[in-house]
């Protein structure tokens, strides 16, 4: 399939009319971006002192905060054992690029954002992939783990929330998941993103927490940052926290020091400003999350009875998955691209994302909520024309 083919069709619309796009991400353009008060008033402080004196690891003040953090969750990590950087895509780098070596392999699950196959082609490393199984809700499947496993295989990597699944892991599955690999030296990294965005109330399952208490071997790798966590993706700061067996953790810590020390990417004021967001941030987060919420609530009441549209219902995360049956020989790129055409609403087809077997589109609920409504009303009517016509 052409991934090129959609995007010339929406930019050529675009050009000419207004377009719905339900896969827009971009949380500062749909409304949501972390108070400036706050922001202003720390930025007075960093400059009434500034100094530069960086520290490989990052700012300490930032890393107790993000510590307290994990506190708060039931985590114990260290500060020694945290890791600034500029971004979740860096701090993925980094890994792969300092514990790998070219032609080791990484277990990603399927589906999943069209991100990490690049990173991992950029340090010359073969992907695999576990399944995500659709006829479980999406639950880990662990047959397919056992399977893409062999003595090459340096890292599993968990991303709970999920995108574009839209689903937190319980803890058994993720136990039965870091049984299988981190007995066998498989290092396990968890990306955990969209933590905030956990919905009625569920506490998110935290795979270092697991390990901890099932004494677990091996070494884990949580990933977070305030790109989603605050709405901040244009401050650059992230994160890698690392847990595990001691003298391995240490020894890792170690040689991301060194790594991160070559290029110093993190900015200094988005570290002073860590634990200003920790602090202050808390009323923010919960009317983005209840926003979220509303909006997510919007999409199951306007397409889960929709016929031939079959929901897998996100309890987390900001993405969605669309099943679309009965459309006779039509794909998700040509749904895609029909949809683009005749309802000037732009969403993603599932190849995007490793879905190949069946007819799906990814959408997002980040937009605002009449916005979305008119998109996923939109969707409803094409569904039903088309359907109809075969």
């Amino acid at each position: 399939m052409d991934t090129n083919r959609l995007q010339q069709e929406l930019e050529q619309i675009r050009s000419l009319e207004p377009v719905n796009d339900l896969i827009d991400t971009n949380f500062h353009r749909n409304g949501l971006c972390f108070p400036s008060e706050p922001i202003l008033q720390a930025m007075q402080g960093y400059l009434s002192n500034r100094l530069y004196e960086p520290d490989p690891k990052g700012d300490l003040g930032a890393r107790s905060a993000i510590c307290r953090y994990y506190a708060q969750h039931g985590v114990n990590i260290a500060e020694d054992r945290v890791l600034l950087t500029a971004s979740s895509s860096e701090s993925y780098n980094l890994l792969f690029n300092n514990f790998t070596s070219p032609g080791d392999n990484i277990l990603l699950p399927r589906p999943t954002y069209p991100l990490f196959e690049y990173l991992a082609d950029f340090n010359h490393l073969e992907v695999r992939y576990y399944d995500l199984d659709p006829e479980r809700e999406y639950r880990i499947d662990l047959e397919s783990i056992s399977a893409a496993l062999d003595e090459r295989t340096r890292f599993f990597v968990l991303i709970s929330p999920s995108n574009p699944v839209g689903r937190a892991a319980s803890s058994d599955e993720l136990q039965a998941a870091l049984q299988l690999v981190l007995p066998h030296g498989i290092m396990v990294i968890t990306d955990e993103v969209f933590s905030e965005f956990v919905y009625d109330r569920k506490p998110l399952a935290r795979p270092a927490e697991i390990a901890a208490q099932a004494g677990l071997p091996g070494l884990l790798f949580t990933l977070n940052g305030i790109s989603k966590m605050f709405a901040s993706p244009d401050l650059k700061l992230g994160w890698i926290a690392v847990s595990g067996e001691p003298s391995a953790a240490d020894a890792a810590v170690e040689k991301l020091e060194i790594a991160i020390d070559m290029f110093l990417n993190c900015n200094s004021f988005s570290q002073y400003l860590l634990p200003v967001m920790f602090r202050t941030g808390s009323q923010f987060q919960e009317r983005m999350i209840a926003q979220l919420d509303r909006n997510r609530r919007a999409l199951i009441e306007r397409l889960s009875a929709v016929p031939r549209i079959r929901l897998t219902v996100p309890d987390s995360g900001i993405h969605c998955i669309i099943e679309v049956v009965g459309m006779g020989d039509m794909d998700d790129e040509q749904f895609a691209l029909e949809l683009l055409r005749r309802k000037k609403v732009y969403v993603h087809p599932g190849y995007l994302y490793g879905i190949e077997d069946r007819l799906c589109v990814v959408v997002s609920f980040l937009r605002s909520e009449e916005a979305l409504i008119a998109g996923l009303d939109a969707i409803a009517e094409f569904v039903r024309e088309t359907g109809a016509a075969q």
